[in-house]
């Protein structure tokens, strides 16, 4: 245990906000995307999402709504960026994440897999993703975009299906965060409604 001055602490994080406790850590090794899709049925994939606060969300939201790993792009934040895993409760160091190749090359390994790729997106003429059927052991993918921009126009052509979330009140998007929770929700729901756990 070494003991620092507060001036020392805020010249070595470059921040006035930290609590006065700092950890240093080994970064773990990078498991494959292969190693990270094995033996899981739903997983979220980020394009552009560069601020590390709506990644931190994504983590938290969309992994509580039942997401399972983390891919992301070469564009995408650093999960274990500190900003992200303070957002993030913590869930950074526990879901599994690794990063990709640009996209849509990237989502290789995925189809690899078997997953279906659904990318999320505003546009009116995508599906609802209330009414997308969903086998209760189907592997799906879920990709989403940066704020603003969304997904890039050859990522949503890569996809099998463009989903939406249906919105009211004039709301035209969501947070990013926020529509990967939700999005992660009704493909959980929607899958338990397909096959229902027997009581």
């Amino acid at each position: 245990v070494l003991g620092a001055a507060p001036g020392v602490v805020q010249t070595i994080t470059g921040s006035s906000a930290h609590r006065g406790c700092l950890g240093l850590f080994a970064r773990p090794d990078s498991p494959s995307p292969a190693e990270v899709l094995a033996n899981r049925r739903t997983v979220v994939v980020t394009e552009g999402v560069s601020n590390p606060v709506n990644l931190g969300l994504i983590a938290r939201s969309a992994v509580g709504m039942g997401a399972e790993a983390l891919l992301v792009d070469p564009d995408s934040a650093d999960p274990l960026y500190r900003r992200a895993s303070r957002v993030s409760m913590g869930e950074v160091f526990v879901v599994p994440h690794v990063r990709l190749a640009a996209l849509p090359v990237g989502l290789e390994p995925l189809r690899a897999a078997g997953f279906t790729l659904l990318a999320l997106t505003p546009a009116a003429d995508a599906v609802d993703i209330a009414e997308l059927p969903v086998g209760a052991d189907e592997p799906v993918a879920l990709v989403v975009g940066a704020e603003g921009p969304g997904l890039s126009e050859a990522t949503e052509l890569a996809a099998d299906v463009r989903v939406r979330i249906p919105l009211s009140g004039g709301v035209d998007s969501l947070n990013v965060g926020a529509a990967a929770a939700v999005a992660a929700y009704a493909l959980g729901r929607a899958a338990r409604l397909a096959f229902p756990i027997p009581p």
